[in-house]
């Protein structure tokens, strides 16, 4: 996993800048945690306690790795460096990395709003193309603003900096730049938390059904 800066491969070019999220970002980051978190200890709580037939343990164990899995894609730590050449954004597996010369500008918000304007929003970054699309994009569960700002700066792209924002406020500008998951949050979370909420009710009632007295 990359989570330091001597991973970079050496085709990049030499680090310029390296970033890392402050602390302050930790509190976004555990929120977003939360969850999966409360998910894996519910399954190793049932696996414990109930003590099911082997496919209901397996299956609680697989929803245990999920649960850490996903807390770990927010906990981990994440790493943005620019070189020469490129920016590059750590992921689980090396580097995503982006020719700066792709890169036309960066567009920041400080806080980008949920779609209904309401709400405390979350700074965001993208480095956007001459044709508008998403080259690489930073999102403020995991950045902080100022990390962000400074990302922005010394990228020598033109900024192009938002105070607050949603993201239809956004793409009056650049229709193309924002994602269907920032776009439509509620979708992807209840989503995910009806599947979520289904799994655990049928593991419920299996481990209930089939588990040992």
């Amino acid at each position: 996993m990359a989570e330091t800066v001597r991973q970079v491969p050496p085709r990049y070019g030499v680090p310029e800048h390296v970033f890392h999220p402050r602390l302050g970002s930790y509190g976004r980051r555990l929120s977003a945690a939360l969850a999966p978190v409360l998910l894996t200890v519910l399954a190793v709580g049932m696996i414990y306690y109930r003590r099911p037939a082997g496919p209901v343990t397996g299956a609680l164990a697989f929803l245990a790795l999920v649960g850490l899995v996903v807390a770990y894609v927010y906990l981990r730590p994440a790493l943005a460096v620019l070189t020469p050449g490129f920016v590059l954004v750590s992921r689980w597996v090396g580097f995503r990395a982006v020719p700066r010369e792709r890169i036309a500008r960066v567009v920041t918000v400080e806080k980008l709003l949920p779609p209904t304007g309401k709400g405390r929003g979350r700074p965001y970054l993208w480095f956007v193309t001459e044709t508008g699309r998403c080259a690489l994009a930073l999102d403020g569960t995991v950045w902080d603003a100022r990390s962000l700002d400074e990302i922005a700066r010394v990228s020598g792209a033109q900024h192009v900096n938002f105070t607050r924002a949603t993201p239809a406020q956004v793409r009056e500008h650049w229709p193309r730049l924002v994602s269907w998951r920032v776009r439509y949050p509620r979708v992807r979370y209840a989503a995910s938390s009806l599947a979520l909420l289904g799994v655990i009710g049928l593991l419920v009632w299996w481990a209930v059904a089939h588990g040992s007295p």
